[in-house]
């Protein structure tokens, strides 16, 4: 598998929808929408440093478990 596969996947383990967890990483401060959340998940960009920190924390998940 790889991150859009792994970030599907433990997004809908966490039952949030994309618009979902982009409001929840906007509670952060990071502005993002869930076009954005379908790009990553359809390995079509990937998250910037802050993102993908925010993105473990939420889906409460490890590093490996994302980008393995």
């Amino acid at each position: 598998m790889n991150f859009s596969q792994n970030l599907k996947e433990l997004r809908i383990k966490k039952n949030l929808t994309q618009e979902q967890l982009a409001s929840l990483i906007c509670s952060y401060g990071i502005r993002i929408t869930k076009f954005t959340i379908r790009d990553y998940e359809q390995n079509k960009t990937r998250p910037k440093f802050e993102t993908l920190e925010l993105l473990k924390r939420i889906l409460d998940c490890t590093y490996d478990d994302l980008l393995k």
